[in-house]
């Protein structure tokens, strides 16, 4: 082993929990970048709701108990996985470390868990399914349904084995941070942006080393089959607005259902009612998600909201959930209130700046090893135990009025 990786792996052992890792990511990230991953919309209401949500949640231990090693395996659309914690769809993630996507991808197959691909991917999705591992493919409509349509058939054809459907993005959030920084994802690799952003471009040189190393790249590979010209969107190419920019609407996930040979997820839904409707129109699962606080400014956190939707759907789907996850004890408590597993978004980012690929593989084993002595402490033997019990009655989000939800 090299002194140099020998320093990597010693920098990454000091890394002892979220915070340590987010600290780790501004260290190594221009300002831009960092704060494209840390914030969220407008006042970020939703944002900070998300994780306060968790932490005022009690847990209800059974003590004089004896867990020896407690059992994290649970099973999610058909598929066996040794960690309840998939990686989130993120867009821009080349932006942030050169492995990017692949990184990610590999990190949680490593983990034994499911890597959720981006549409917006700084790889192309054949490129990111030739990780071994199971794999979900998350879709937005982009400019044009077409558009949504080939990306579909290309992720069926790479052998993804569930399609995620985004449906919380009509516009993009007004992410009040971006604009002052003078990031988005619109820039274009030239003298005058170089010249912008050259204030914080030079306090990260070994990022900005990697960056041009790596190609400097600002684009969309997954559209370049998509344009006249066979180059690849800008972002803000895809999602500029106008009756044909928006998340697939229902109609649109109807023909996901009728085209997709496999799993259906749709994804970014808060409320009983559309959790309801995603279900008629044929989903197996739905994640209840705000975006982590990046779109709708004032929505609830989704923790508040789980319940509800749990009920809602009974056994007729999975219902997933993220937004807000920084311990393994947020992922218990998640659980708790019905979830199957959750989606981590900013964690593994954080841990992508801070190491690349080995530095999403620490931040899910810190998630695990937080799991694993949370239950020990709880004298909880298995996931699959989990249910609201085991929380504070007096501190559940929410609770079920046990009333029946009527869809119109």
């Amino acid at each position: 082993m090299s002194a140099l990786e020998k320093a990597r792996r010693a920098r990454l052992a000091r890394l002892l929990n979220h915070e340590d890792a987010r600290r780790a990511a501004a260290r190594a990230l221009p300002r831009g970048i960092r704060e494209y991953i840390e914030g969220g919309a407008e006042d970020e209401v939703t944002l900070r709701r998300n994780a306060k949500a968790f932490r005022d949640i009690a847990f209800r231990p059974r003590m004089a108990t004896w867990v020896d090693r407690p059992d994290l395996t649970t099973t999610v659309l058909g598929t066996r996985i040794a960690l309840p914690v998939l990686t989130a769809p993120c867009g821009g993630m080349r932006l942030v470390h050169p492995d990017g996507d692949i990184g990610l991808a590999t990190a949680a197959s490593r983990a034994g868990s499911i890597h959720v691909a981006s549409s917006a991917a700084g790889f192309t999705l054949e490129q990111i399914a030739e990780v071994q591992g199971p794999q979900w493919f998350q879709v937005y409509r982009f400019s044009s349904r077409s558009t949504m349509e080939h990306l579909v058939h290309r992720a069926q054809a790479a052998g993804y084995s569930a399609l995620v459907a985004t449906v919380d993005t009509a516009v993009s959030g007004y992410r009040e941070r971006d604009f002052k920084n003078g990031f988005s994802y619109s820039m274009r690799v030239n003298a005058r942006n170089a010249v912008k952003l050259a204030p914080q471009l030079v306090r990260r040189p070994a990022w900005l080393a990697r960056y041009v190393l790596d190609g400097l790249p600002f684009e969309i590979p997954n559209t370049a089959q998509i344009t006249a010209d066979g180059k690849p969107m800008m972002l803000t190419e895809m999602t500029k607005g106008g009756a044909g920019s928006h998340s697939p609407t229902w109609t649109d996930v109807d023909w996901l259902r009728a085209n997709w040979r496999g799993p259906l997820v749709v994804k970014g839904l808060l409320t009983a009612e559309d959790a309801r409707r995603a279900v008629d129109a044929g989903a197996d699962a739905v994640i209840v998600s705000n975006h982590g606080g990046r779109q709708l400014d004032g929505a609830p956190a989704t923790l508040h909201v789980l319940p509800r939707i749990v009920e809602a759907v009974g056994d007729t789907a999975e219902v997933l959930m993220d937004s807000g996850i920084r311990r393994g004890s947020d992922v218990l408590k998640a659980l708790s209130l019905g979830a199957k597993a959750v989606l981590v978004g900013r964690l593994p980012t954080w841990g992508l700046a801070a190491g690349g690929t080995a530095g999403v593989e620490r931040v899910l084993e810190l998630l695990r090893s937080e799991m694993v002595r949370t239950m020990r402490l709880m004298g909880c033997r298995s996931v699959s135990e989990l249910d609201p019990s085991w929380l504070g009655e007096d501190t559940i989000p929410l609770h079920s009025n046990k009333k029946e939800v009527k869809v119109r």
